[in-house]
């Protein structure tokens, strides 16, 4: 499988030294940024379906949509391409890999103390206490993926049927 990376100019910074004997050099720097890809992790809780997901990419409009909305919200199939499907909002994560936590109000990035096997630390031994960073439980531009769980069947196939033995 072969990946491209495509990166688009941002700034172009031109610099300027003068030296002793009024010699001029100029040099030309040109910020690239790569775009963002932003995915969506769709699993299916129960039935037919159970423990199957799927991953889906999306692009910058459409998953501005989903920007503002938070854990255990509801979203409706239509914004994401999926008519009649409803959907959970269960966790995610940003561009630097940090996990969305509920308990976490707001669209913020905080260091926590965290002593118990939950969401972005699994300690070691009993009573292990370490600082990590996680995100709030809102969704903002910096996510690059969100976890959504199917709560309302729509008409279109989202999962493949399981194959029976």
């Amino acid at each position: 499988m072969k990946h491209t990376l495509s990166c688009q100019i941002n700034k172009i910074f031109i610099f300027s030294y003068i030296f002793k004997d009024s010699l001029i050099f100029t040099r030309l720097v040109i910020s690239m940024s790569e775009k963002t890809v932003y995915k969506l992790n769709i699993s299916a809780p129960d039935g037919e379906f159970k423990s199957q997901s799927r991953k889906i990419t999306l692009d910058e409009n459409r998953f501005s949509r989903l920007e503002g909305l938070k854990i255990g919200e509801t979203v409706r199939g239509g914004l994401i391409g999926f008519a009649n499907y409803e959907f959970v909002i269960t966790g995610g994560s940003d561009s630097s890999g940090f996990p969305m936590r509920k308990d976490i109000h707001g669209p913020v990035k905080r260091k926590i103390l965290v002593s118990k096997r939950s969401t972005g630390y699994h300690p070691e031994r009993k009573g292990q206490k370490r600082r990590k960073t996680v995100r709030g439980d809102e969704i903002t531009a910096d996510m690059t993926l969100v976890n959504l769980k199917v709560t309302k069947f729509g008409e279109a196939e989202l999962f493949n049927p399981s194959e029976e033995e």
